[in-house]
């Protein structure tokens, strides 16, 4: 919900594709700077409350997006601002959260456990922006923030019944730069990590259209804020459709081919919606593709990368694939606003579909064993 709201009232302010796009560089830059620091954090300190101090530090900065906004301060160099300290916060909070998973369940059941949870994050992309379009209709921005800090309650409630193994000290990292070179020193040992992870990072980087939905919503598609909460959610009404195939999706046997050839799906996908994204419901199924091959690759990535690294080492690589999963989005918004803001909207959401493609069969090219990968 405050993705949608941040991004509609970005856009009201400037009417820019190319202020659009700042909002990714703006949560990417201190999301690559700290992410490693928040992985190593994840490795020493007990993970349940660095989760709580996270959460409750990011509903805070809704509630100041709420209070600029009910009395006329807010502006985009405020936005900007908020955005960069939220952004701050939630790099400790994605490799936390990953490093959490293993150690909840066996390691026969994760195929099961990376699905739910792909489902589940998919589920929420779908919720929040769409209920978040609406609010925006109807209530106000304002408000809708509020909301957003209402379900940071629902999250500190799940965690405080949650119990988490801690690991042992003799396991535990030690502060300092030793223990982010154990952590490097690992994945240049695994160089099949990196590769999924790189497939990854082009993928969304090249193929992501998020940043340009409020130029279709307001401008190509004449939908508004509630046909911009639709599209928000689009990718992930696709991923969910495929949650009755999570199960069948965590046992393929060679997952690093499936990754490949899911990315190359959502290329071909992007680029569909880039060629003819209107009416409303035709967009919604082109991106719904999209959403489905992300899930595909979704769930096997995590297999790969959560079965392949120790407990205790898991908060340092989850921070790794943090920077590739979140920086590369984030950084596609920059890319695609600035290529929309020199030409059009259109040519940036196609050539980016192409250039993920492209990219995904380079990566193949160069680390070919990737499609022999089989984790269990």
């Amino acid at each position: 919900m405050q993705v949608v709201a941040v991004s509609w009232q970005v856009f009201l302010i400037t009417h820019s594709a190319i202020a659009l796009g700042l909002i990714g560089l703006v949560q990417a830059v201190p999301r690559l700077i700290f992410s490693l620091v928040g992985g190593v954090f994840a490795d020493i300190f007990d993970r349940r409350k660095m989760l709580l101090i996270v959460e409750i530090t990011m509903a805070s900065t809704s509630v100041a997006l709420a209070l600029c906004t009910i009395f006329h301060v807010i502006n985009i160099v405020i936005i900007y601002a908020i955005v960069l300290v939220a952004a701050s916060v939630s790099a400790f909070e994605y490799p936390t959260r990953q490093a959490i998973i293993p150690s909840l369940v066996t390691r026969e059941q994760m195929p099961d456990a990376m699905s739910l949870n792909s489902a589940m994050m998919q589920l929420t992309f779908i919720i929040g922006p769409t209920i978040g379009g609406f609010s925006i209709a109807w209530l106000g921005v304002a408000n809708t923030y509020w909301f957003d800090v209402i379900s940071y309650f629902v999250v500190m409630a799940s965690l405080f019944m949650m119990v988490v193994p801690r690991i042992p000290p003799e396991k535990r990292a030690q502060v300092g730069i030793g223990a982010l070179r154990e952590g490097l020193q690992f994945l240049r040992a695994h160089p099949i990590i990196l590769a999924v992870l790189s497939l990854d990072f082009c993928a969304t980087f090249f193929g992501s259209p998020r940043a340009l939905l409020p130029v279709y919503a307001s401008d190509i598609l004449h939908v508004g804020p509630q046909g911009l909460g639709i599209l928000l959610g689009a990718t992930s009404i696709g991923a969910v459709a495929l949650v009755p195939c999570a199960g069948f999706i965590g046992r393929i046997p060679r997952q690093g081919l499936g990754v490949a050839l899911a990315i190359v799906g959502w290329g071909v996908f992007i680029v569909a919606f880039g060629v003819h994204p209107g009416p409303l419901w035709l967009g919604v199924l082109f991106l719904a593709g999209a959403g489905a091959a992300d899930m595909v690759s979704m769930i096997l990535r995590g297999l790969i990368v959560q079965l392949t690294t120790p407990d205790e080492l898991r908060g340092r690589i989850s921070a790794v694939n943090a920077m590739f999963v979140i920086g590369g989005p984030m950084l596609g918004q920059v890319e695609s606003g600035l290529v929309a803001g020199f030409f059009t909207p259109e040519l940036s959401v196609v050539s980016g579909g192409v250039a993920c493609i492209v990219a995904t069969l380079a990566i193949v090219a160069l680390v070919p064993s990737l499609l022999r990968v089989k984790v269990r």
